[in-house]
């Protein structure tokens, strides 16, 4: 039942994903510091696949939270899928601000194929232009060269707009629109406040891909997308078993939930782990280089540990596999640690797949991060 009228509320987050779209919105606890969760819905965007395009999918996901979700107000902050935000990373002469903006518009609209607005424009422009977030990553040096590595996000302005513009045939109020890494972050440095300090691995393994960062005190230093998520490992498994990838689906979904399932099926649970092995072994490599990246480039140190988020962070066998490929921890982050008033929807032991959400509805008007986005 959705409230037009709540003292309290949050925005309601909502986080677009390839395979699902999740609403979560929290409000203030019982006293000034705590959180309660007012509502929290996800949609499985497979279920809707009689709606004739993404945009008629996204708005008919939005029907079915609103009506259904017990969310307050109309006031909403939104994350595109990773699918449609582009992002890059360039090394630029040093320079001020006021000069770079002008300079990341040119390589802006070189490398991602479309026009966007210079970074901190506030004049609307004719044509409908991308949108451009930028952020500092740190020094590089070469011999006695000095220059800046950046961290470039990109949207087209058509899409943007076309999710923008079912939003507001909603009646609801856009509050903002946020990337991924600085929602996950945001949420997840509620929780753990360590994390803002010293170096944060932080990893989202979602359906379609992995999405990867290294926060430095505070500043996003290194974010990669990677094409390694909960479908290739599905994949693998019906690929090695002989079953359809809903099989897989299940039978992995159905061992999770069961312990005593998995002991009374160890050679089952055996072959299951023996079919992620591969997927999970490439995402190590993937990972381990990009850590020796941020290590080589940025002469840092390399974490000890990586927080996972997403579906598959629930997945005792995925962490496992990835701490024996990296050498390292890998610990499922809690977004919602401390959160009064959890539902079925977002059970503490599947927390890890609102961590996105749950980040954009503590948005409050800029990102998490001490680097400030230029939008």
């Amino acid at each position: 039942m959705f409230k037009l009228f709540e003292s309290h509320a949050h925005p309601i987050g909502i986080d677009v994903g390839a395979h699902a779209v999740r609403f979560l919105q929290f409000k203030k606890g019982g006293d000034a510091s705590a959180l309660s969760l007012q509502g929290a819905c996800r949609v499985e965007l497979p279920s809707l696949d009689s709606a004739p395009d993404a945009k008629h999918r996204f708005a008919s996901a939005l029907n079915h939270a609103l009506s259904s979700g017990n969310f307050a107000g109309k006031s909403v902050v939104l994350s595109l899928p990773v699918s449609a935000v582009q992002s890059k990373s360039v090394r630029l002469p040093q320079m001020p601000d006021s000069d770079l903006a002008q300079a990341l518009q040119w390589e802006a609209n070189d490398r991602f194929g479309f026009e966007v607005e210079a970074p901190g424009s506030t004049t609307p422009s004719e044509t409908t232009k991308g949108q451009l977030v930028w952020f500092r990553a740190g020094e590089v040096r070469r011999g006695t060269e000095v220059k800046d590595e950046l961290l470039l996000f990109a949207v087209n302005g058509d899409l943007l707009n076309g999710y923008m513009q079912t939003l507001l045939d909603a009646r609801l109020r856009i509050a903002g629109v946020d990337i991924p890494p600085c929602a996950m972050y945001r949420s997840l440095v509620r929780a753990a406040p360590n994390l803002a300090i010293g170096t944060a691995a932080l990893l989202d393994l979602g359906h379609a891909g992995a999405q990867f960062c290294i926060v430095r005190d505070g500043d996003l230093v290194f974010y990669k997308h990677i094409d390694i998520g909960g479908k290739s490992i599905n994949e693998a498994v019906a690929a090695k078993l002989g079953i359809s990838p809903e099989e897989a689906v299940q039978m992995r979904v159905r061992l999770i939930a069961d312990a005593s399932a998995m002991n009374e099926a160890a050679p089952l649970n055996q072959a299951l782990r023996d079919a992620m092995r591969a997927p999970l072994e490439e995402l190590g490599r993937e990972l381990d280089m990009c850590m020796r990246y941020y290590v080589i480039t940025f002469r840092g140190a390399r974490p000890e540990t990586i927080a996972i988020t997403g579906r598959q962070a629930s997945c005792p066998d995925v962490r496992e596999t990835l701490a024996s490929a990296l050498g390292l921890a890998v610990e499922e982050a809690q977004p919602l640690r401390g959160v009064q008033n959890l539902g079925d929807a977002a059970r503490p032991d599947r927390s890890g797949e609102w961590a996105v959400a749950a980040g954009l509805s503590l948005y409050k008007g800029t990102n998490a991060l001490k680097t400030e986005a230029a939008a």
